[in-house]
């Protein structure tokens, strides 16, 4: 399910980028752009997917560990990358206030993976 915010119609848009990662890399299940306080602003995800929990949780989880690395003196994290027996899910900054979370399967190519979500971060930002 895609949810539009305004102004995100077409290839321009946030939706239109979450289409295209989604799109250029079929491992990937779902992808959202998250608010900073962990409100679904986009999201590309199958029916399966509940959007608000997880861009709750992709918030939270960036949010805790960049807390994690600041402590420990390595500065703010800009993006967290898991691996569970069933897939991957990596958070990415995408700009001021926003993180891209996304969902992939354990078929992936992480290091294609990382690329596709960076570059489509980047292009949110």
């Amino acid at each position: 399910m895609v949810m539009n915010s305004p102004g995100s119609e077409g290839s321009g848009g946030s939706s239109g980028v979450l289409a295209q990662l989604r799109a250029s890399n079929p491992d990937i299940t779902g992808a959202a752009l998250v608010t900073a306080d962990g409100f679904a602003v986009e999201a590309d995800t199958g029916p399966e997917i509940d959007e608000e929990s997880l861009a709750a949780l992709a918030a939270d989880l960036l949010a805790r560990a960049s807390r994690s690395s600041e402590e420990f003196g390595n500065g703010r994290l800009d993006e967290l990358y898991a691996r569970g027996d069933e897939g991957y899910l990596i958070v990415v900054r995408a700009g001021a206030g926003q993180v891209l979370a996304c969902l992939a399967s354990s078929n992936a190519t992480v290091g294609l993976l990382l690329r596709d979500v960076r570059h489509a971060a980047a292009q949110l930002a």
